[in-house]
């Protein structure tokens, strides 16, 4: 089975035989303090998930990091 690529493209390119396009795709980048906010929605989220256990702050974060950057 094939893994998906991680590569992430700014421009969608596609060739025809007399010439090439690019298409600038739009930007999935936000900002630093949005980024912050969202692995910590997320990782609140877990949290609840797990009954509000205590003491899995560290894993909750990191789990989060891996879906919100879905990596």
């Amino acid at each position: 089975m094939r893994q998906a690529s991680t590569v992430k493209r700014t421009t969608l390119k596609t060739s025809t035989p007399k010439n090439r396009v690019e298409i600038p795709l739009p930007s999935t980048t936000c900002s630093k303090e949005d980024l912050y906010q969202k692995i910590a929605e997320k990782a609140y989220q877990l949290y609840v998930a797990r009954g509000y256990a205590d003491g899995y702050d560290v894993e909750d974060w990191a789990k989060a990091e891996k879906i919100v950057k879905g990596a």
